[in-house]
Parts: C-alpha cells; structure tokens; sequence
C-alpha cells in the first residue's frame, strides 16, 4: 500500500508536469454588440472575435471537457455554446416562448456536456399584470434546446431554498448546490440526499458560511473537488473571519482553515495557479470613495497567507489570473486593462479593450 506522503508527493509531481505544459494562450470576454472578443495573452490585445446568435453575453463558464464554453443572454434568456478550436457557435436556443419568459438562475454541465442541470424561474406576461410561476429545478437538453424535465424546488418555512453555484459530480449521478448550506441532490429527480450543515462546522464559535467555489480550466483531469474562499462569522463575539475551504464531491466530506481576519467589505473567489500551489484573491476594505483594495497571496499546500499588497483600482473590476499564472489581468469596463506581475505584484502593462465588456473573462491556456 502506498503511503500517504509518498502519494501526496506523486500528486504534487503529476500537478507541476501538468502546470509545465500550459503556456499564455487565449482570453475570452463577453461584449456589447453581441460578441466575444478574443485576446492574445503574449501579444495583450485583440486579435479576433466571435459574433453571438442571441445577443448580448451575460456569462461564460467553462464546459466539463474544458473544449467549449457555455454563455447566457438576457433578451430572450439564450444560451449558446462555444467551441473553443473552430472559435464557433456550435449551438444556441432561447429559453421563452411568446409572452412566457424562462430566466435560468444557475446551471452546471453534465460529464458528457449533453444536459445542463439548472433552476429557473418563469413568468407570464398578461395583459394587466405578471404571473409569476414557483423556482423550479430544469433538465436542459442542449443539442434539442429544450426543457425536458422540471420539479419545484422544495420549500422552508414557506419560501424555496436558496440554492446556487452547482456542480455536478463525474459520475453524473448527482448536483451539489453551494449556497448557504451544501445540498446535495439526485440528478434523476432533485430529491435531496444530504446536505452538509455549515452552520455545523467542525469547529466551535463559526457559524454564517458563505463559500464561494469557482471554475477552473486546470480541473479538467478530475473535477472531484472544488476549492473556495469562505467568510464566517463567530456565533458568539461576531469575529469575521476568512478561509479556504475544500469540498470533495465523491466523499462528501469537506475541510476548512481559517487564515484570518476577513474584509468588511467583501473578497474575489479563489484562482490558483495551475501547479496548484500558489493562490490569489482580492480583498475590499471600507466603503466605496474610501475604499482600499489588497491583493492575498496563499500558499495552498499550507493554506497560510504569504502577502498582503495593496492595490489600487477601477471602483468596479474583476481580476483572471493568465495561462500560466504569472500574470494578474484586471477586467473593468475601461479601455485597458492593467496586468501585474503575479510574483512581485507590481504593474507590467496594459491590454487595450476600446469595447464596453458584460462578462468575466475566460483564460485558455496553451498547450504544448
């Protein structure tokens, strides 16, 4: 049997191989006119883009084989489908039908990208008022484009639970929800199976978990975790404090280390870079006019923070790290973009933009 070091120690080698082979690729970003702009990360600019079928993008997420990108629209709530090597619409629906509207409020791929696990909220436009329907869990079938199959999303106390940042595990069996608690519910019917209590956790005194997972292009190997920043609050002495938490999606197990005091003003999602050893976020402190902006470094394996750089900034940004994780790429909608050194933190460049952007930015990395 091998042990737990040396398996530890073959994991972080097969990781850093893996990290040695993805270079500066390509950014996707969503922007007015219907489009996405693509933007070469050794050139930092804009060297082509791709023309949407059901107008302007809202979001971008990444596919469960990492080969294609999935985005929203508002107009008529589409969805459309990227494929990342032609630079193609390869699909794209609307979700209303005449005066009904189907707002999709959440959704996560299967393992074979062939349905979209989702909630969605419709409403009826009559002649003198709106009829709201209840939140309902989804089935989306993309290449009909069409809702298969839909279960009210079950109720507390009166109101729907709040569910949200979904994941489906690799065996396509089941959908995790983290939003609040973690639930924990059957893809052939949504009924819950477990939920796992953050307001338990495995420590005294922390109470109020807000976790909040984000995708990673370098987890197209496993997708069997998911990795996050948390804020907590003290039950007792009401102590913000912040973390990093791990769920795993086979075992249903999770762990958390708290690494400080939070921002009163809110923190960015986790990125780490893609050996996996090194991760970032971005801090607020204080209210907007007066507000201080710092970038965190951590060290994963440790899971302790390494430095703290403050930084200065658009009022409303975001920040991607690049393909190969030595770069920090601010997006606003501004006409350039900064990029710091992801090592020193320090400003390096710019990208110019000239177009108003509506989305998060995607990094596809190179491979070599």
């Amino acid at each position: 049997m091998i042990s737990r070091r040396r398996f530890l120690a073959a994991t972080a080698g097969a990781l850093a191989a893996r990290a040695d082979t993805l270079g500066p690729g390509l950014i996707y970003v969503g922007a007015l006119q219907g489009r996405i702009l693509i933007i070469d990360e050794t050139q930092h600019k804009i060297v082509g883009e791709i023309p949407l079928k059901t107008g302007i993008p809202r979001g971008l997420r990444y596919s469960y084989d990492r080969k294609k990108f999935y985005l929203t629209t508002p107009k008529d709530n589409g969805f459309e489908v990227i494929d990342i090597a032609s630079r193609q619409v390869v699909h794209h629906f609307v979700l209303n039908e005449g005066n009904r509207r189907v707002q999709l409020q959440g959704y996560a791929p299967d393992p074979q990208d062939r349905l979209l696990y989702a909630r969605i909220r419709a409403s009826t436009k009559q002649i003198d008022r709106f009829e709201l329907e209840k939140p309902k869990f989804a089935i989306i079938d993309i290449q009909q484009g069409k809702i298969t199959k839909t279960v009210d999303v079950p109720e507390t106390e009166g109101k729907p639970i709040n569910t949200g940042g979904f994941r489906v595990t690799p065996d396509g069996k089941f959908l995790y929800s983290f939003a609040g608690d973690v639930r924990i519910f059957d893809t052939a019917d949504f009924k819950q199976v477990e939920m796992i209590e953050l307001s338990k956790p495995l420590y005294p005194g922390m109470a109020n978990i807000g976790f909040g997972p984000r995708d990673y292009f370098y987890d197209d190997d496993d997708h069997d975790s998911v990795t996050g920043i948390f804020n907590s609050t003290d039950a007792i002495v009401r102590r913000s404090v912040a973390g990093i938490a791990r769920f795993d999606l086979i075992k249903r197990t999770f762990d958390f280390t708290p690494v400080g005091p939070s921002a009163d003003a809110g923190m960015f999602s986790l990125q780490v870079t893609p050996d996996r050893k090194t991760g970032y976020t971005m801090s607020f402190h204080g209210s907007i006019g007066n507000q201080r902006r710092e970038f965190w470094v951590f060290d994963m394996p440790s899971r302790a923070v390494t430095k703290r750089v403050e930084v200065e900034g658009p009022p409303s940004f975001g920040f991607v790290l690049s393909g190969d994780g030595k770069r920090i790429y601010m997006n606003a909608p501004l006409p350039a973009w900064p990029v710091y050194d992801a090592e020193t933190l320090r400003r390096s460049g710019t990208i110019a933009i000239n177009a108003d952007v509506t989305t998060q930015p995607l990094v596809i990395p190179r491979r070599s």
